[in-house]
């Protein structure tokens, strides 16, 4: 399930619970802590919400709100809160940034700044790529899960989402994109491509700016 997908189910269970100004610091603590939890985190993430908002939560229904909006159908569920989360960290500045976590938002900046990189690239050179990434993963001071399912997503594309790797991560990762580029276009083409993705996703206006991951 896709990280939206879950966001939506996530929000969509809490919406019946708390208004429009509590949900938007609870979601982004749901992406920052979490969102690449297995799906039995969801009680620690009830019992930080109950202690956050300091009310004497319903955990059980609310629970069983929560998983049937995970399982159930997507038609079912509200529209994504991405845009207004966002909107809120940046109008909370300082106090966002404890919720949301400086590798939280180096994933967001990372997936960003991939997704530009990919896009600049000749659509038979991204799969090359992203194996080469993938085949050179054990340098990565990561465990065996997390490997995997980082090579999970070289391998078939899509969006990395939230899988918890710390922006000393991210920056290894893209060094091992940017390496790959030199492979295949010769370092002179490989900064002119990354030079032109760092710009691109500049223009996004992301709390944590690309060049943060160079």
């Amino acid at each position: 399930m896709s990280l939206t997908t879950r966001r939506r189910a996530i929000y969509t269970g809490l919406a019946g619970h708390f208004g429009e100004d509590e949900l938007l610091p609870l979601l982004s603590l749901w992406e920052a802590k979490y969102a690449d939890k297995p799906p039995f985190a969801l009680n620690e993430f009830l019992a930080e919400v109950a202690q956050r908002s300091g009310r004497k939560l319903e955990r059980a229904r609310l629970y069983r709100e929560l998983v049937g909006a995970l399982t159930g159908p997507t038609s079912n569920l509200l529209p994504d809160p991405a845009p207004r989360v966002h909107a809120w960290r940046q109008g909370e500045g300082l106090e966002a940034e404890e919720v949301s976590g400086p590798d939280a938002l180096a994933r967001q900046t990372f997936d960003a700044l991939s997704q530009a990189l990919f896009s600049l690239l000749d659509p038979d050179m991204v799969p090359r790529l992203r194996r080469f990434a993938a085949g050179n993963l054990n340098g990565m001071q990561i465990d065996t899960e997390l490997r995997l399912r980082l090579r999970g997503w070289l391998e078939k594309g899509g969006s990395l989402g939230l899988t918890a790797l710390s922006l000393e991560h991210l920056r290894v990762l893209l060094n091992l994109l940017y390496i790959g580029l030199c492979e295949y276009l010769g370092p002179v083409t490989a900064d002119q491509v990354l030079t032109r993705a760092v710009q691109k996703t500049e223009r996004m206006n992301l709390q944590l700016p690309p060049q943060k991951l160079l």
